[in-house]
C-alpha cells in the first residue's frame, strides 16, 4: 500500500479522476436545478433572440427573463457569472476560460459556437468598468427551441410508441398533404397496396393512392364513407359478397403545428383510417335480399301487414295494406311513425270513427300497448259498412306489427246467419209443442219458449249448455216413474255411426196431464224431442207405474201415426 500511494503517476491520475467526477457532478446539478427552475416551461425554449448579459464586478446588473435557459437560477445575481459560463459551455469548450481572461484582464473575445445544426455567436468585451457577455444566433433558425434531456427522452420515446402503434394498427391509416399527395402511410396500408395489385415485397414511391377514385365516386366532401376496392388479382377469400374489399374510409381533418384543429379551411392535409367492413356489407346485403324476399311472399297475402320498428316507424308493408288503408305508397314508403299512420287512416275513414280526440288518442296507446303485449284484437266496423279484423303482434327487438283483415263478408255472413237463426226460434217459440235439439254430445243446443213453460226451466238463460242427462233429470223429476226414461238414456248413449230409430211413448205428469213424447233423429249425430200435453179424461185415472210400459207396437209407430190416432181418440 506504501508503495502505491508513493507513485506520483497513480495520485495524478487519482487528481484526474476526482476533478472529472466533480465536473460531471456539477454539470447534472445544473441541469437539475434548471429543470427544477424551469418546471412545466422547459420544454420548448426559443433560440432565435439575442441575450445580453450585463456585469458589474462579475454581478448582473442587467434584466433577465425567468425562463431564461443558460442560467440555472436567474434571481441568484451574485453567482450569476459562474452559471452563466456554466451554461454556455455546452454552446463551446472555451469558454469559461475567454470569461476568466475577460475578467482579469479585460481581454474580449468572439466565439463561433454550435446549437445543433445552428451557429451562435458567444462574444464578451469590458467597457466603462461593465462586462458584457452576447449570445446571438449568427441565421434565422425558424424558431428552433431547446429541449432538456428528459423532456427529450420522453418525446423519443412518446415518439417510438406512436410509431409501432400505427405500424401495428391492423387499418390501413396514410396522411394527405394540402396538395393531396399521400406523405406518409402505415404497414397496413402498403400491404393493402400489395394485395390489390398481386406484388409482394415491392416498395413503391411515390405512394399509389388507391383509395382516390372510390373517394372521389362516394363524395370526397364527407368524412366517412363507404368504398369497394376491386382487387387485380381476386386473393382466395376476405373479399365481400360482389368480390371486392370493402372499407368505411373516415377522414380527420389536420392543422398546422402550434395551431388549433379547429382551424377553418385546414392548412396541413387531412389523415385517413380505411376500417374493413367486408362482413359489414355482406350482413346488410344478406338483410336486405332477407327483406326483399319477405315483400315479394308479403305481397300476395290478402291481409294488411304493417311493422313498426322499436322507434315506432314503419319499416315494412305489403300490397294488400295499400289496398284495404287507401293510403298513397310512397306516403307509407317515408317511413311515418305509427301516431301518424293511425292518423292518416283516421283522416281516410278506414277506422271507427272515435266520439272524441281525447279518448282516440288514449286508444292509439291502448293499441301500441296491447300490440307490445300480443293481446290486441277488436274488430273495426268502417262508416262504409266494411269491417276489418285488426290484431296486434310483438315482434324482437322491440318492433310491432299491425295484421288488418277485411272480414266483410264474414260479418255479413255472420249477420245472415244471426237473423236466420232469429227467425228459426221465432218460428220454434210459436210452436204449441216442446222442443228440445241435442247434439252428438248430449248437450242441449235449441229449445222453445213451449219447452220452458213446460218444465218450469229456460236452458237459454244460462250461459252454458245443459247436457241431457241434467235435461232427464228435470223430466223425470216432474213425471210418474216409467220405464219410457231408461229408453231415452239408452238411446241418447249410442255411438254416433250407430243407426237409431224413432221412438215415441206417452208418459203421465205430477199434475195429472198426459204428455206425449217423440224422438226423431236428425243429420249429424242431433236428435229431436218434442213433449205435448194433453188433459185427461173425466173419470180416468192415470196407469200404475209398474203397469206403465210401451207395447212394441206403440214403440214402432211413427209420430205422425201416433198423432193421428190421438186425434181421433179425442174426436171419439
Amino acid at each position: 500500500m506504501a508503495a502505491i500511494g508513493a507513485n506520483p503517476l497513480f495520485i495524478v491520475g487519482g487528481v484526474s479522476f476526482l476533478a472529472a467526477l466533480v465536473a460531471s457532478l456539477m454539470v447534472q446539478f445544473v441541469i437539475l436545478q434548471q429543470g427544477r427552475k424551469l418546471g412545466g416551461r422547459m420544454d420548448r425554449i426559443p433560440q432565435d433572440a439575442m441575450r445580453e448579459y450585463v456585469f458589474r464586478e462579475n454581478y448582473l446588473i442587467s434584466d433577465v427573463e425567468a425562463t431564461d435557459w443558460y442560467l440555472a437560477d436567474p434571481e441568484d445575481r451574485a453567482g450569476a457569472w459562474r452559471n452563466l459560463a456554466l451554461g454556455l459551455e455546452h454552446l463551446h469548450p472555451d469558454i469559461r476560460r475567454k470569461m476568466d481572461r475577460l475578467s482579469r484582464h479585460g481581454e474580449g473575445f468572439l466565439l463561433i459556437g454550435r446549437l445543433g445544426q445552428d451557429e451562435i455567436s458567444l462574444s464578451g468585451g469590458f467597457e466603462d468598468g461593465q462586462i458584457t457577455i452576447t449570445v446571438s444566433p449568427l441565421t434565422h433558425s425558424g424558431q428552433r427551441s431547446i429541449v432538456d434531456h428528459d423532456s427529450l427522452e420522453r418525446l423519443q420515446e412518446e415518439t417510438k410508441t406512436l410509431r409501432h402503434a400505427m405500424e401495428a394498427n391492423p387499418y390501413p391509416i396514410w396522411r394527405h398533404d394540402v396538395d393531396g399527395k399521400i406523405i406518409w402511410a402505415n404497414a397496413a396500408y402498403f400491404d393493402l397496396v400489395e394485395r390489390l395489385r398481386g406484388e409482394t415485397g415491392v416498395v413503391l414511391w411515390p405512394i399509389p393512392d388507391v383509395f382516390c377514385d372510390s373517394l372521389a365516386e362516394a363524395g370526397a366532401q364527407e368524412d366517412k364513407a363507404r368504398v369497394g376496392l376491386l382487387p387485380d388479382h381476386p386473393p382466395s377469400g376476405g373479399t365481400g359478397p360482389d368480390g371486392k374489399l370493402w372499407y368505411e374510409v373516415r377522414q380527420h381533418r389536420t392543422a398546422p403545428v402550434g395551431e388549433t384543429a379547429e382551424l377553418e379551411p385546414p392548412t396541413d392535409g387531412s389523415l385517413y383510417i380505411a376500417t374493413p367492413c367486408n362482413r359489414l356489407v355482406a350482413a346488410e346485403r344478406s338483410l336486405r335480399n332477407f327483406v326483399q324476399t319477405l315483400s315479394k311472399t308479403f305481397a300476395h297475402l290478402p291481409v294488411g301487414l304493417a311493422i313498426f320498428d322499436r322507434k315506432r316507424e314503419l319499416i315494412l308493408f305489403n300490397a294488400a295494406l295499400v289496398e284495404l288503408s287507401t293510403l298513397d305508397p310512397r306516403w307509407l314508403s317515408g317511413r311515418p311513425s305509427l301516431f301518424e299512420f293511425l292518423d292518416q287512416l283516421r283522416d281516410n275513414r278506414r277506422m271507427p270513427e272515435p266520439r272524441d280526440y281525447r279518448a282516440w288518442r288514449s286508444s292509439l296507446i291502448a293499441l301500441e300497448k296491447g300490440a307490445e303485449n300480443g293481446n290486441y284484437e277488436e274488430i273495426w266496423n268502417l262508416p262504409d259498412g266494411q269491417s276489418f279484423r285488426v290484431l296486434g303482434r310483438p315482434h324482437p327487438d322491440g318492433a310491432v306489427a299491425l295484421i288488418f283483415e277485411n272480414i266483410s263478408s264474414e260479418m255479413s255472413l255472420t249477420r245472415k246467419f244471426r237473423a236466420d237463426m232469429e227467425i228459426y226460434q221465432s218460428a220454434l217459440d210459436h210452436d204449441e209443442q216442446a222442443i228440445a235439439i241435442f247434439n252428438g254430445n248430449g248437450e242441449l243446443e235449441v229449445s222453445n219458449a213451449a219447452y220452458a213453460m213446460l218444465w218450469e226451466d229456460d236452458p237459454r238463460e244460462r250461459l252454458t249448455r245443459d247436457d241431457f242427462a241434467q235435461a232427464l233429470q228435470i223430466w223425470e223429476g216432474r213425471c210418474l216413474p216409467h220405464l219410457v226414461w231408461e229408453e231415452l238414456r239408452q238411446t241418447m248413449t249410442q255411438a254416433q255411426g250407430e243407426v237409431r230409430s224413432s221412438m215415441s211413448d206417452v208418459v203421465w205428469m205430477s199434475d195429472g196431464r198426459r204428455l206425449n213424447i217423440y224422438l226423431t233423429p236428425l243429420k249429424s249425430g242431433r236428435t229431436m224431442i218434442k213433449f205435448r200435453t194433453s188433459l185427461q179424461k173425466s173419470g180416468q185415472r192415470p196407469p200404475p207405474p209398474q203397469a206403465v210400459e210401451p207395447s212394441t207396437e206403440t214403440r214402432a209407430t211413427s209420430p205422425i201415426t201416433m198423432l193421428m190416432n190421438y186425434a181421433t181418440s179425442q174426436n171419439g
